[in-house]
């Protein structure tokens, strides 16, 4: 990863241990400032950090799903957890209801 003021999608996802797909969303939704330079986004680090900050309260109350990386601001849809024995990781909804998975990522490449 470089050491420059703007990051691309990529090294943001790899260094908060989130998908690339979670990032892109934030980015398109507004919710993470970002440049953009023709197809590519960059991200500067000073908005990633007003970023995390904004959203620290909204963790602490809500979590992040641990299959698909979710950042849910309420603890309402994250009512289940990994399956695999002593994991607690929380799961969403959609990924429990829709998708079936019983499993955090972690566990889940065991699984395979």
């Amino acid at each position: 990863m470089s050491n420059s003021e703007y990051m691309s999608l990529e090294e943001v996802a790899e260094m908060l241990g989130v998908t690339y797909q979670l990032i892109y969303r934030l980015v398109r939704a507004g919710e993470l400032p970002a440049i953009r330079l023709g197809k590519l986004y960059r991200v500067s680090r000073t908005d990633l950090n007003r970023y995390l900050e904004r959203n620290k309260s909204a963790t602490a109350q809500g979590g992040v799903c641990s299959v698909c990386g979710t950042l849910y601001k309420t603890r309402e849809s994250l009512k289940q957890t990994c399956q695999a024995e002593g994991c607690e990781e929380p799961i969403c909804f959609d990924c429990w209801t829709r998708l079936g998975v019983r499993y955090c990522s972690k566990h889940q490449a065991k699984m395979a």
